[in-house]
């Protein structure tokens, strides 16, 4: 789920806990029995989804993951011993061709780890011959290529399992939507005792409200210069504030839009922000007001470059 989803889905885990624990007034409430049940039912759909879906991506991470050290060890191992004969016998550009530290290949992306380790190999069984006197087999290198091939397979596993992923965001979103129209028609209902259930019908607006339950991962990095110069500009007003609908009546930050000031190299960052659309004013003496649109995806950091033009 992405944050949003996940603020709302717990605001509407409480609100049922609250409904539960007052069954005696909700019950009088015409409709309500029904409503409930179908409000009850979604959100333990949602439930279930979110479960797969974390299983589905923790248990394909944990795959990649054993897959990747495997293939590190037996390719670190293969390169070792292949540097060694070609330093030994003074082939420098093949103790070239095949060094790689353990960092560099725990560091490679993917699609790199596997050309790195397909080099290493190729390498290694041009001269298979020769290297046996220095620790290489053919079982090893063996090893070795069905290593790769395993962790190759492994990549576009990960991206079907990322687009698994979404799909089940969008149903949880469905889910989601549908609760949304039963929550318009709870608010009207507890105007029916608004007035003889005063306690009942304050704690239903607290449980009602939405709170940001981000983890503080960095969302948003802006950079403000000159349009001419291209120099950063310190002291620039950045306003921003939800402009999506599905942003509406949550706050962006202590429920007032957030104002942030760039600073010496005309950056700042942002943190908890919702996934969605935001509407951002960009202000600076002596310089023309700058209005924008951004989107704010689940997961991704966007990186945002105003230029501000001179009066």
């Amino acid at each position: 789920m992405t944050n949003i989803q996940e603020s709302k889905y717990s605001m509407e885990l409480g609100l049922r806990d609250f409904f539960n624990k007052n069954a005696s007034i909700t019950s009088k409430l015409p409709t309500f029995g029904i409503l409930f049940a179908q409000y009850n039912s979604n959100l333990n759909e949602i439930q279930d989804l979110s479960k797969q879906q974390e299983i589905d991506k923790s248990g394909i991470s944990e795959n990649k993951n054993l897959l990747r050290a495997d293939l590190v060890a037996k390719a670190l191992d293969v390169s070792r011993k292949t540097e060694s004969y070609a330093t030994m016998n003074n082939h420098t550009i093949l103790a070239k061709e095949v060094h790689y530290s353990e960092s560099n290949l725990n560091k490679s992306s993917a699609l790199k780890l596997r050309d790195r380790a397909l080099v290493i190999y190729d390498k290694a069984f041009e001269n298979i011959a020769a290297l046996a006197d220095y620790g290489v087999t053919r079982d090893m290198l063996t090893d070795l290529r069905n290593a790769i091939d395993l962790f190759s397979t492994s990549i576009p596993s990960t991206r079907t399992g990322k687009t698994e992923s979404k799909q089940v965001t969008s149903q949880i979103t469905r889910l989601l939507k549908a609760n949304d129209v039963l929550l318009a028609r709870f608010d009207k209902l507890m105007e029916v005792i608004h007035l003889t259930e005063t306690i009942f019908y304050s704690e239903y607006k607290d449980n009602r409200k939405v709170i940001n339950t981000g983890k503080g991962s960095l969302k948003l990095i802006v950079t403000v210069i000159d349009a001419e110069t291209g120099d950063g500009i310190k002291g620039a007003k950045f306003t921003i504030m939800p402009h999506d609908e599905s942003l509406k009546g949550i706050s962006v930050s202590n429920e007032q839009p957030l104002v942030k000031t760039t600073a010496k190299k005309g950056k700042f960052n942002i943190k908890n922000l919702f996934d969605g659309t935001y509407y951002a004013t960009v202000v600076k003496p002596g310089y023309k007001k700058q209005e924008l649109t951004l989107d704010v995806s689940s997961g991704d950091l966007t990186r945002l470059k105003v230029k501000l033009e001179r009066n």
